[in-house]
């Protein structure tokens, strides 16, 4: 068997401050929804709900962070006190571990796989699986973060992952410009990816932006699928419409 990355952490799934919206007797996607640091799973529960409403067969949890906030309520993935860029990259190893075990512990659990499995993820959350996903490349098929970051632009980027980013451009906690920067690297790296900026939206997840999820779940292809239909009707690689927005 192969072993993957944070197979030693253990996992309980669900842990006691998850929220699960739906687990149908036959599921056959699994869609794993984390929230920000300071943040409880409750704080994303209406798009859970919504969620369970628009895809009846699939396992829709809200995931708790594994470490209690240390500036109040809430959880963290890792502690933002004294955070810095060069003491980042530490703080988010360890981080992006504890996020894959715990996506491969429901995996496990759900009987479900990576192809099947897309992650919901806000603000710290998003930032730590940019940087899994990245790392992992049979981790999720989809990835739709809002306001994340890069702790440093990747070098290389597989099209296992379509990564879905979305930002708002009054965000003053995370500013855009690490969205259109990423994707400009994205882009260059030939990454299967979308990037939407939403004017006068700040540091949070608005009813257009899960208009926008709702939009991609339903009708992106993947690139690597594009490509292959391409190739099978023996069209020209033409690429997919701009990913940048």
């Amino acid at each position: 068997m192969t072993t993957q990355p944070g197979d030693a952490i253990p996992v309980t799934v669900p842990a006691p401050h998850d929220l699960i919206t739906s687990w149908p007797e036959q599921p056959q996607q699994l869609f794993l929804l984390f929230h920000g640091a300071g943040q409880k799973p409750s704080d994303m529960l209406d798009m859970a709900q919504r969620l369970s409403r628009q895809f009846p067969q699939g396992v829709v949890a809200c995931v708790a962070a594994p470490h209690a906030y240390d500036e109040g309520e809430g959880f963290q993935w890792y502690s933002h006190r004294g955070e810095s860029d060069e003491n980042r990259p530490e703080r988010l190893l360890p981080a992006r571990l504890e996020l894959s075990a715990t996506v491969r512990a429901w995996q496990r659990h759900t009987g479900l796989g990576p192809e099947r499995t897309a992650l919901l993820c806000f603000a710290q959350s998003a930032t730590v699986a940019l940087e899994a996903v990245a790392a992992e490349q049979d981790l999720a098929a989809r990835l739709f973060a809002v306001a994340g970051r890069f702790d440093r632009l990747p070098e290389q980027m597989h099209q296992h992952t379509c990564i879905h980013w979305m930002h708002g451009k009054d965000d003053e906690v995370m500013p855009y410009q690490a969205a259109v920067e990423a994707g400009y690297r994205l882009r260059d790296l030939d990454a299967d990816f979308s990037v939407d900026v939403f004017p006068e939206t700040g540091h949070c997840v608005t009813e257009e932006m899960e208009q926008r999820i709702f939009h991609l779940l339903a009708n992106h292809v993947p690139l690597r699928l594009w490509r292959q239909a391409m190739a099978e009707a023996g069209q020209p690689d033409t690429p997919p419409p701009s990913s940048l927005h």
